[in-house]
């Protein structure tokens, strides 16, 4: 540990330690999970419970597991835990 609000340098130059404070992994798969499973699982949930057949069901469910995936990224970005795409110019 350094003193002040520095991190501690990499053991590694190619991979750089994160600041402290930072999300590590199992931050990132509780988000995941949070963020695709969950949904699909309670849209299949209701839908179920409001009658609709269980096929119907399970296919709209998994579109919503389909839709978490793809806002993931987007999440991870807004949250700051993954940088922005840099643009070309």
């Amino acid at each position: 540990m350094t003193s002040g609000n520095r991190p501690t340098p990499a053991r590694n130059p190619r991979y750089p330690s994160r600041p402290i404070g930072a999300p590590g992994t199992p931050s990132v798969f509780a988000l995941a999970f949070v963020v695709i499973l969950v949904p699909g699982v309670l849209a299949y949930l209701l839908l179920h419970w409001a009658g609709l057949p269980l096929g119907a069901a399970c296919l709209l469910g998994l579109l919503a597991v389909f839709l978490g995936l793809g806002f993931f990224p987007t999440v991870l970005r807004r949250l700051g835990w993954v940088p922005a795409k840099k643009r070309r110019s």
